[in-house]
């Protein structure tokens, strides 16, 4: 409606300049340069793409999938800080042989021993997430994606833990001098320990596909103040 006001105007408005114009190059001139604007306008108008907008219905779905998501995350992110604080443990290990020349070798083998056991609870707790079918498609395959990085982590992790468990038992350690068997549990990090859990991308991603909800509640507010 707006559109169709705005053309009869301009029909108006140039039959006007068209009449008390002395000069008809310039009212050419004129009509061209509209002409111009009206092109670029209608240009950047079509580059842009439309506003995704959702409906009543779509919006309880979207908050029916955010919430199945946000509980989902809460025991998740238990997972997270449990596998942090075993990673945490492992680095203190070390650390303690590395700074320790004096360090009873057996006390350490049985330190990396339980927290082995240990990981390796938690590595099979890992295998048993699953993506909650209440999420729906777009944000499961997210999710899916999250629980694989966790999945591939958490098996570095033990593989580090395990290998500088074993190492122990080699007779190349047991022969070498302190600084070596340090360099050898090195060797080990810099071969097996994961590098980071890198799943902040879906995290994003979900984020996003639930603002669409936030924004759908945010125009209704609006809407109903402007009424009320």
């Amino acid at each position: 409606m707006l559109e169709i006001f705005l053309a009869i105007a301009t029909i108006i408005s140039l039959a006007i300049l068209y009449k008390f114009l002395p000069n008809r190059k310039i009212f050419i001139y004129f009509c061209l340069s509209l002409l111009m604007v009206f092109t670029i306008a209608g240009l950047i108008a079509r580059s842009q793409q439309p506003q995704q907008t959702i409906n009543e219905a779509e919006r309880l779905v979207l908050q029916q999938q955010q919430q199945a998501f946000t509980n989902w995350y809460g025991e998740y992110q238990k997972d997270i800080d449990q596998l942090d604080r075993q990673w945490q443990q492992y680095h203190n290990i070390i650390e303690n042989f590395t700074l320790d020349d004096d360090m009873d070798i057996d006390t350490m083998y049985e330190q990396l021993a339980d927290l082995e056991t240990e990981a390796h609870i938690e590595q099979v707790h890992i295998y048993t997430l699953k993506v909650p079918p209440e999420t729906g498609e777009q944000c499961g395959q997210l999710i899916d994606s999250i629980l694989k990085k966790t999945q591939h982590y958490a098996d570095a992790q033990i593989q580090t833990i395990t290998m500088s468990k074993a190492v122990i038992n080699t007779e190349s350690f047991n022969k070498a001098t302190h600084e070596e068997q340090v360099h050898l549990f090195r060797d080990i990090i810099i071969r097996d320990a994961p590098i980071g859990l890198f799943t902040a991308n879906e995290i994003s991603a979900i984020l996003n596909y639930f603002a669409l909800s936030k924004d759908f509640n945010d125009k209704t507010s609006q809407k109903n103040k402007s009424e009320h």
